[in-house]
């Protein structure tokens, strides 16, 4: 009986989801982890998520001259984030007041000023401001509702080729090393997963139909991640590394991953001495990880040599892992085709194929950390 045991074992197609991430782990940290990590499957190239936070607490004044201590009309960035009856604070003063109507077309709030201990003081452009509750009267009705809106968000998989050939007179050559196939696969395997990582790390996402057939690319981190950017424009201290801390981890998980460039290695290093610890590489899946304790949390450190060059070579990011999937189309996670030459070749030609992308969600759980050249 024929079975996967007695034929030709290279007429086989190898899945390679998870052995190829093994190749050279170090390679490509962010794939590998998140093959092994936060795969999930998708039916369609196009996949989507809905995003949502919780209601916004913090506005500014929006008036150039600033406003007296007796003018009740403010105008603010943004007065969708208010509703009557909520108690603003003004933390430079202390000063509460109370919303008690909303002008949507001037983004205006009327307001008491001084509601409640502290006197009503002058206010300047770009006061910061805070809601600290709502104060509602005894026996009213209910109170206007804030529907928190979701943001529809997309990202596109990506088809990725990376083809082995060789004559059939190099295959049947002896050779040091052994077969020279079994080497090519090797080397190719790891260049197919870089690809992927670099479009992971630095793609934009793009569906072009031009062609006979489309052709997508996916987003990469970089485009995604829009919130606590921090540009060390040079040197960087461990004071300034620390609040660059404090913005990732305001938000999500409290252990984050930072893919750091060499640079920025070195120096946290230098500052980091009494702060790190190094990770076992059976518990990272061999990838070479060394833990930063902050207060604010428990960063995950792995050097990442795909940030080099002029701009990238000051680049940290960090992101969270409760907030980043590697999708696959169903059926097409990393596989090796073998023997995909025509009929009629003397040669042999295998291919990694892969059809993937990455999905980013809530950017102010991650951060990016740029212009890094030594230590302040």
């Amino acid at each position: 009986m024929r079975s996967t045991g007695n034929i030709e074992q290279s007429r086989r197609v190898v899945d390679m989801a998870k052995n190829i991430a093994l190749l050279e782990p170090d390679a490509a940290p962010l794939t590998v982890l998140l093959k092994n990590m936060t795969s999930e499957r998708c039916i369609s190239p196009k996949f989507e998520w809905l995003e949502a936070e919780l209601g916004a607490r913090w506005d500014a004044i929006n008036a150039a001259a600033g406003y007296a201590a007796n003018i009740t009309d403010i105008v603010v960035d943004n007065d969708t984030y208010f509703a009557v009856g909520d108690i603003v604070k003004v933390p430079r003063t202390g000063e509460c007041i109370i919303v008690t109507v909303i002008t949507a077309a001037t983004h205006t709030l009327t307001v008491v000023r001084g509601y409640g201990e502290t006197a009503a003081a002058a206010l300047v452009d770009n006061d910061p401001l805070v809601i600290v509750g709502n104060a509602n009267a005894e026996g009213t009705g209910k109170r206007e509702h804030k529907n928190p809106v979701e943001s529809p968000i997309f990202n596109y998989t990506q088809i990725f080729k990376t083809t082995v050939s060789l004559t059939g007179t190099v295959d049947a050559s002896k050779l040091y090393g052994g077969k020279d196939r079994n080497w090519q696969r090797k080397i190719k395997g790891i260049e197919h997963l870089v690809d992927m990582e670099r479009a992971f790390l630095f793609g934009e996402r793009k569906e072009d139909t031009t062609g006979a057939t489309p052709k997508r690319t996916t987003r990469g981190l970089l485009k995604f991640l829009t919130q606590n950017i921090v540009d060390a424009g040079g040197g960087l201290s461990e004071w300034e590394f620390e609040s660059f801390c404090e913005d990732v981890f305001r938000y999500g998980s409290k252990k984050k991953l930072l893919l750091s460039s060499p640079t920025l290695v070195s120096v946290i290093n230098t500052f980091g001495k009494n702060k790190l610890q190094m990770v076992p590489k059976d518990k990272t899946y061999g990838i070479s990880v060394t833990r930063y304790l902050s207060a604010h949390g428990e960063l995950l450190i792995t050097k990442h040599n795909l940030f080099e060059g002029a701009v990238y070579g000051g680049y940290g990011v960090v992101i969270d892992p409760d907030n980043i999937k590697y999708r696959f189309l169903d059926g097409r996670d990393t596989k090796l085709k073998t023997d995909i030459q025509e009929n009629d070749a003397d040669a042999y030609e295998d291919e990694y194929i892969t059809e993937a992308g990455v999905q980013v969600m809530q950017p102010k759980t991650h951060g990016v950390l740029t212009g890094v050249t030594g230590v302040a």
